[in-house]
């Protein structure tokens, strides 16, 4: 079966890609959508204003706390005030603007343009992969090994700690090179813990952290998630999201520029299918645009490196300079500013439409 765009991945980036999208498009998803969280969700509350989700919202946080050996630094977010989300309710109302067939299906492979699945073979026209940092359109093998030297790992759990702020901590003394953080919903916290040298032995630091303030872990979910900007685009693919390692360094906030990057590769497509760029210049725009933004991300790059390299007291120095006032009113707005949520576009806007393969079976759907 023929399409002009098959999008593997049906989380934050690929439907930012399927939400610009117009025409005959296939999203692959082995989950249905808005399950299988490993985020920790939590995002600047412009993304859900801009994008008209606010009844995903649980909590909005306007004070940032970060904890670094004995010393202790709040930030004042008023400005840019953060949010956690409902990760399935986020997710069905991008998807509610979206005109795509959605399949619930593994990739196996691919040939040229033509996608095998555990549902049966598709071509497309153009291909994106927004699967993740495994990017099992592009990846092989022996590609996703040398790409683990890019990888994060953080766990998190639920658990009943009041809270208004986003909590950050480095120095633990209970995890090698990596950061706790609390994040408040409407019911508790959202607590983990992140490697940032691909450490996945977590679940022990994590409940000596929770013990901290008398609790029990729950239910864990999390995994990999990048840390290093890599070419947008590979042969003929379109690369969105963590197979592109558009996750940003050091703090590991990887929803802002999935979406944001996601819109940009959708709206460059259309205006391909439009026929208004050929395909390679359209690869050429978005790969130009992506790139656009590698200064930012080499700088984050270096202050995580610096995280790893650096004796605890050192780094914990560094974070106290750059919660200073004239440090701090350098470093947030350009930070904010590295996927400007002010070039978003409202996730609603026309009725859900993810039709089914109703020769196939039922698809993900909300």
């Amino acid at each position: 079966m023929g399409y002009d765009v098959i999008i593997a991945g049906a989380s934050f980036a690929g439907l930012a890609v399927a939400s610009r999208l117009r025409g005959k498009v296939l999203l692959l998803e082995p989950h249905a959508i808005g399950e299988h969280q490993t985020s920790a969700c939590a995002i600047p509350l412009s993304v859900a204003e801009k994008l008209g989700l606010m009844d995903s919202v649980l909590r909005v946080l306007r004070r940032l706390v970060i904890h670094a050996r004995s010393s202790k630094m709040v930030v004042d977010l008023s400005a840019h005030p953060y949010c956690t989300v409902d990760y399935k309710k986020f997710c069905c109302g991008m998807a509610a603007g979206v005109r795509a067939e959605v399949l619930r299906a593994h990739v196996l492979g691919r040939e040229r343009n033509r996608v095998a699945t555990t549902r049966g073979s598709f071509e497309g026209e153009i291909l994106v992969d927004a699967s993740g940092w495994r990017a099992v359109l592009a990846g092989r093998k022996g590609t996703r090994v040398s790409r683990r030297k890019f990888l994060s790992f953080g766990i998190e759990t639920v658990a009943a700690k009041a809270g208004d702020k986003l909590g950050f901590w480095s120095d633990l003394g209970i995890l090698f090179r990596g950061f706790a953080w609390d994040f408040p919903i409407d019911t508790g916290s959202r607590i983990g813990l992140a490697s940032y040298v691909d450490d996945h032995r977590l679940r022990g630091p994590l409940e000596i952290f929770l013990a901290r303030w008398g609790l029990a872990r729950g239910e864990i979910h999390g995994g990999y998630f990048t840390s290093a900007l890599r070419a947008p685009i590979e042969q003929d693919l379109f690369l969105v999201g963590d197979a592109a390692g558009q996750c940003l360094p050091l703090t590991g906030e990887g929803i802002r520029p999935a979406i944001y990057f996601g819109q940009a590769c959708g709206a460059v497509i259309q205006r391909i299918l439009n026929g208004e760029l050929t395909l390679e210049a359209g690869r050429e725009v978005y790969e130009s645009f992506v790139l656009r933004h590698q200064r930012l991300y080499r700088a984050l790059r270096f202050a995580q490196s610096l995280g790893v390299k650096l004796p605890p007291r050192f780094t914990s120095f560094l974070l106290a300079l750059a919660c200073t006032g004239p440090s701090l009113s350098y470093i947030l707005p350009r930070y904010m500013a590295l996927a400007d949520t002010n070039n978003l576009h409202a996730a609603r806007g026309s009725e859900l439409q993810g039709k089914v393969h109703r020769s196939r079976g039922r698809a993900a759907s909300c």
